[in-house]
């Protein structure tokens, strides 16, 4: 899979539903679904109700080169391509979205990682934000991993492991996340480490810290 491919996939876009094709098949709320209930996650990570107040604050809570996970660099190709935030760009009701930011990396395997942030005004809205994003889509399986943030999901979608992605969902406080990496990435000890450190630095950035 190309980088337009994973570009389209997490564009700074998503008002109304999923950005990554997670909808239609499993039309039930899914706090927590497909979430392993062993291991992982970050101990006593807090599950803030305050939002982000402006596109400086969610900017500056996105990982960047520094940051990364041995082996992974920031990717500034495509259309889509760097790391930004800003303000929702709605065609319709933005139901409670208010900023949004994209990251672009390439993983210590040399796949491709999209990210999506999806930051809303009230932890009620990304509660209801979460549970759209990770409805599924018909070509797109549970999968088990261990727990991000305040709500983890994991899917992959996509039927070929050489064009499949491997999706994270997860929520933290008043912000919903979706990292994409290429299936046949092998580096999934980066992307565990990537997804909860970025959980980690949300929550600090959501609790003032």
């Amino acid at each position: 899979m190309g980088a337009a491919s994973v570009a389209l996939l997490l564009t700074v876009s998503a008002c109304g539903g999923s950005g990554d094709g997670a909808t239609g098949a499993d039309g039930g709320k899914n706090e927590g679904a497909g979430m392993s209930a062993a291991g992982g996650g970050r101990p006593g990570l807090p599950d803030p109700q305050t939002p982000f107040k402006d596109v400086k604050s969610l900017d500056g809570a996105l990982l960047r080169a520094k940051d990364l996970p041995s082996g992974w660099a920031e990717d500034a190709q495509g259309d889509n391509g760097g790391i930004k935030a800003q303000r929702a760009a709605c065609d319709g009701p933005c139901d409670g979205l208010t900023f949004e930011g994209v990251g672009n990396y390439t993983d210590g395997s040399g796949a491709l990682v999209g990210t999506s942030f999806k930051a809303y005004g009230s932890k009620s809205a990304a509660e209801a934000g979460y549970a759209e994003e990770t409805k599924l889509a018909e070509d797109a399986t549970k999968e088990e991993g261990p727990q991000i943030g305040n709500a983890s999901a994991y899917v992959k979608s996509g039927e070929s492991d050489d064009s499949a992605l491997r999706v994270v969902h997860f929520r933290v406080g008043t912000v919903v996340v979706a990292v994409s990496q290429e299936y046949r990435s092998k580096d999934t000890e980066g992307l565990e480490k990537f997804t909860a450190d970025q959980a980690e630095r949300l929550g600090q950035a959501l609790g003032g810290k």
